[in-house]
């Protein structure tokens, strides 16, 4: 009876990790968000204005230049923008960023 509790367990957990994997248009939210966020934390008013207004579109652009590469249980996501890469893994509906917009080159 005990095995079969803990199969059980672990088959509702697998569940819901793969019902909770995240798609590529959460990550156009999650980095919406983020710019969002990031707006908020400007000094210049006028500055975070224009990345508030353009925020959607960034990341709208961040996310076509982003490969998902989709595990069934959670979901990594690599962003290259110029010589910029930013590497993110999506489970549980979060998203947690592993590398942030660094450069390729290690600059």
């Amino acid at each position: 009876m005990k095995q079969f509790l803990i199969t059980l367990v672990l088959i509702a957990l697998l569940g819901l990790l793969a019902y909770t994997n995240p798609n590529l248009d959460n990550y156009d939210q999650f980095i919406s968000q983020r710019i969002t966020e990031q707006a908020r934390k400007e000094k210049d008013p006028v500055i975070g204005a224009i990345n508030s207004l353009f925020g959607g579109f960034a990341a709208n652009l961040m996310t076509k230049q982003t490969v998902r590469k989709d595990y069934v249980f959670f979901s990594t996501y690599d962003t290259t923008i110029g010589d910029k890469h930013m590497r993110a893994i999506g489970v549980l509906n979060n998203f947690y960023v592993t590398e942030d917009l660094e450069s390729k080159s290690g600059n």
